[in-house]
């Protein structure tokens, strides 16, 4: 998703929201796919950062993993769990400006569009819940030494 250098944030209000649920996930998840990726070659004198970027993303990514697991129980929208889910990935936002813009702008912006899932099939649902659950690992490694791992 790369946005015009010209591009003001209700334009590309206007171009996330327009797009099409799944694409708009899709984009999320390989996003923060590149983050992840981008957060090793960020300098320990600024681990600040990184540290905020896992906090929040970390935060961000397990609160929508829950609600999607209600979701996949075909249990309806709950506007406040939204709300909720439509703050943590505006303070997501914030820190993640330092290493991807576009991404900051995808989850500061997108929120109408990837926490409504109105109209999507049960099938939609659970493939997206198994994405965020695979991203949600990763920031999670991320947040541990390797060695726990092995």
């Amino acid at each position: 998703m790369a946005l015009k250098a010209t591009t003001t944030a209700q334009d590309a209000y206007i171009e996330l929201f327009e797009r099409h649920h799944s694409q708009s996930h899709n984009e999320l998840i390989e996003k923060l796919n590149e983050v992840a990726v981008k957060l090793y070659a960020i300098p320990m004198d600024n681990h600040y950062i990184r540290d905020a970027i896992l906090v929040e993303v970390s935060k961000a990514l397990m609160e929508t993993k829950k609600y999607f697991r209600t979701l996949e129980s075909n249990n309806p929208r709950n506007h406040e769990t939204e709300g909720k889910l439509v703050m943590l990935w505006g303070l997501a936002a914030a820190p993640l400006g330092y290493i991807d813009q576009d991404l900051a702008i995808l989850c500061a912006l997108e929120e109408e569009n990837w926490l409504h899932p109105d109209g999507w099939t049960c099938e939609e649902i659970i493939d997206f819940g198994v994405k965020l659950d695979l991203i949600s690992r990763t920031f999670m490694r991320l947040s541990f030494p390797v060695s726990v791992w092995h």
